[in-house]
């Protein structure tokens, strides 16, 4: 007895095990450093035993990830079984080992792969047909069915297995046999040149069939297997699709013993029964033949491999052969092959082929859609009508092209048919000149007629579509071109149009930009004669506020000391006493000076606020603290500028207007307000097209809807207002008795373009 244990991995196996690593603790495995697996199991770690009709059982939605198991049983196939190529690696690829009838598959050469499955030479060629051993490994769902990974086998001796039974057919054709020896009988009616080792056969039971691969031995060939009734014993597999869904059984038979001929094939297939080609599939009291019939025709189609057709008199039939033949469209053959039903109607599968050296020249029946269904009318309601199906049949059709697909061999042409009562698809192999679509065709070939769903009707389906299998370029017959006006035509107008079209689009695009620069000299000419009238105006204003200034000021000033001295004069001629005239004069002398010291201090204040306009600074909120900065000073206020990060750029003479403003704001606040602090606060509006302005003092106020203009001699505001009318903005004033006063100004961001402003 000889025990294989696990042995330590390469990086590169864990990295493939990685979906696995959840179950390494049945391999005595640890992640240590370095990423290497180590370790042995004990046999205080020892699984208990698992029967394999239970694992079989086992749901697939329960191993997502897979399973430790231990099972003991008997090996009763090794790797593919008589088709192997090489018998001495067959363990080291798979085994199946099977208990109380129930096997389970093992795939050693997965296990060898990723490292967890080291085995000796001397024992691996231990692991034969018969021998009985006990595993450990890895319960995972399998292609079709569960298999097991194994980790550890222990040879425990040889046994002989039981007698397979015979297949139960419901389970054997549905897969629930799958990896359990059987027993089955049948007819082989199909032998594929599987590769250079094996021949792939089809077995048909009469209710069913399944697949044997054997290999290309003198036993086994063609010629002493096709039609021949085999019984056959060998483990049940399962062919399955790329959804791991079965599709059929598949034999691996691991004795050439185990697959014995009841009946011999004919040594001439064509030695069969004839039956007339119409009555291929007839009736017969025994049931559907599994052996060949024999029929004979006039190959109407011909793909140059293994399909085509014949028909004789007024029924077609599609022939798979099991051989490349030499065949000539128009020969009159014999066929003798099995009944193939994968099709709606029958066909011929398996067939062997022979010319009789007779050619004939089968002429196309014209058809439509219409006649079509009309046909198989008359055929459904009366049984005995001598009608026939077109299917298979050499036919006509007319029509106009709908479009022409170009194939690369080995895939045809295809041509896309407007018959008027239906579309048909036509297909073509071999070279043809690229059709026009739109050209009225007559086209001959074999119909090939697409029915209705099996479960769309309990007896008889209608035609739902027919299809042409055409033979060559002679098959096509053009009856009229198309208008002259084709899908190229139209383009290439379409083309020129849009050339044109484009032409006049660059045209007009060159004129707008012409007509934008007429128009950008036009208005630079209207905005200097606007900025003129706009000086001009700003003169005159200046000029008004200048006089009010004046005449608020230095004239009242002027007028004081005017009186002051007047007074002094009244009072020395008044006065006998020169001690008291003395004093008195010194008086209205002193207050002279004063008045004449606040009459420079006017005056200066005017003369800076017509010429100190700081646009120089840098921004405009730079310009409006130098302003407020020197006021502040000057007048011991208190005056804050607050500015939001994005106010834009101004130009120069928006600039200008908006410090005047500010100014005169800040003036009036200073002369009128009696308030030590003065806010200023500059902003853009939401959705920045405008610029706001506001000037706050929290001083004594004036009632808003009574305030001061012109004609009370007062120029300020209304100076202010006509400063903002011309920039296009708004301006408001709010003021209340003892609440203070705030002057607004919003200005439009649009007509601040320097080349406008």
């Amino acid at each position: 007895m000889k025990r294989i244990a696990v042995i330590t991995p390469t990086a590169a196996a864990l990295h493939l095990l990685s979906v696995q690593l959840c179950l390494m603790t049945i391999a005595g495995g640890v992640i240590a450093g370095g990423g290497l697996l180590s370790g042995h199991v004990t046999a205080d770690d020892e699984l208990p035993l698992s029967h394999v009709g239970d694992l079989m059982a086992t749901p697939r939605t329960e191993l997502i990830e897979p399973r430790p198991v231990r099972v003991r049983g008997t090996i009763s196939s090794v790797g593919n079984g008589i088709a192997a190529g090489n018998r001495k690696r067959q363990a080291a690829r798979s085994f199946c080992v099977e208990e109380n009838m129930a096997g389970i598959w093992v795939r050693s050469s997965h296990a060898i792969r990723l490292g967890i499955f080291d085995v000796d030479k001397d024992v691996l060629a231990q692991l034969e047909y018969g021998v009985d051993i006990e595993l450990e490994g890895f319960l995972e769902k399998g292609g079709f069915a569960p298999n097991i990974t194994p980790t550890r086998v222990t040879v425990l001796g040889k046994s002989e297995l039981p007698e397979a039974p015979k297949a139960r057919m419901r389970e054997f054709l549905s897969g629930a046999d799958d990896i359990r020896r059987v027993t089955v009988a049948g007819v082989v009616q199909n032998i594929a040149d599987e590769n250079e080792l094996n021949w792939l056969c089809r077995v048909e039971t009469g209710v069913g069939h399944f697949l044997v691969r054997l290999p290309k031995k003198d036993r086994f060939t063609p010629k002493q297997l096709l039609d021949a009734e085999i019984e056959v014993t060998g483990l049940a597999g399962a062919s399955r699709n790329w959804r791991a869904e079965f599709v059929c059984p598949r034999l691996v038979i691991d004795h050439e013993q185990d697959i014995r001929v009841r009946s011999a094939a004919p040594s001439d297939p064509f030695s069969v029964t004839k039956v007339p080609i119409e009555s291929f599939d007839d009736y017969s009291p025994q049931g559907r033949p599994l052996h060949r019939r024999r029929i004979e025709g006039v190959v109407t189609f011909y793909d140059g491999d293994k399909s085509l057709y014949i028909q004789d008199h007024s029924t077609g039939i599609h022939v798979q052969l099991n051989e490349n033949e030499i065949v000539d469209i128009g020969d009159r053959v014999e066929v003798s092959g099995f009944t193939d039903t994968t099709r709606y109607l029958a066909g011929i599968r398996g067939a062997a082929l022979r010319r009789l050296g007779v050619r004939e020249d089968p002429k196309p029946i014209p058809m439509t859609m219409t006649q079509v269904i009309a046909d198989h009318k008359t055929m459904r309601d009366d049984e005995n009508a001598s009608t026939r199906s077109c299917d298979g049949l050499l036919i006509q059709l007319s029509g106009r092209l709908l479009s022409f697909q170009p194939g690369e061999y080995p895939y045809p042409h295809r041509l896309e048919l407007d018959c008027g009562d239906s579309i048909t698809s036509a297909f073509l192999s071999g070279g043809t000149g690229k059709l026009v679509p739109g050209v009225e065709l007559r086209v001959s070939g074999v119909a090939d007629i697409a029915y209705a769903p099996p479960d769309e009707t309990a007896n008889l389906a209608m035609p739902t579509r027919v299809n042409l299998l055409m033979r060559g370029d002679y098959d096509i017959d053009i009856l009229s071109h198309p208008s002259w006006w084709t899908v190229q035509r139209l383009f290439a107008a379409i083309l020129i149009v849009t050339a044109i079209a484009l032409f006049a689009f660059v045209w007009a695009f060159t004129m707008r930009r012409t007509l934008a620069k007429q128009t950008d000299r036009l208005a630079l000419e209207m905005r200097n004669r606007r900025d003129a009238a706009i000086e001009f105006q700003g003169a005159i204003s200046e000029r008004t506020r200048l006089a009010a200034n004046l005449h608020d000021t230095l004239l009242q000033t002027m007028a004081g000391i005017a009186y002051q001295l007047e007074a002094c004069g009244i009072t020395e001629a008044s006065t006998a006493d020169p001690s008291n005239v003395h004093s008195r004069s010194g008086s209205h002398l002193e207050t002279a000076r004063r008045m004449v010291q606040r009459g420079q201090d006017d005056l200066r204040n005017t003369v800076w606020a017509l010429h100190c306009l700081p646009l120089d600074a840098g921004t405009f909120a730079d310009s409006v603290n130098q302003v407020t900065r020197k006021i502040g000073t000057e007048y011991a206020k208190k005056i804050t500028v607050t500015c939001v990060d994005d106010f834009p750029d101004l130009a120069d003479f928006i600039a200008g207007n908006l410090l005047l403003l500010i100014q005169e704001a800040i003036h009036n606040a200073i002369k009128y307000s009696g308030s030590d602090t003065i806010e200023i606060d500059l902003d853009v509006t939401p959705d920045g097209e405008r610029v706001r302005l506001t000037v706050r003092d929290h001083g004594k106020g004036f009632d808003a809807n009574h305030r001061p203009t012109s004609l009370d001699g007062h120029f300020g505001i209304e100076g202010m207002e006509q400063r903002i009318d011309r920039l296009g903005g708004t301006f408001a004033i709010e003021s209340q008795l003892g609440e203070g006063t705030a002057v607004h100004a919003e200005i439009p961001l649009r007509e601040f373009d320097p080349k406008i402003a």
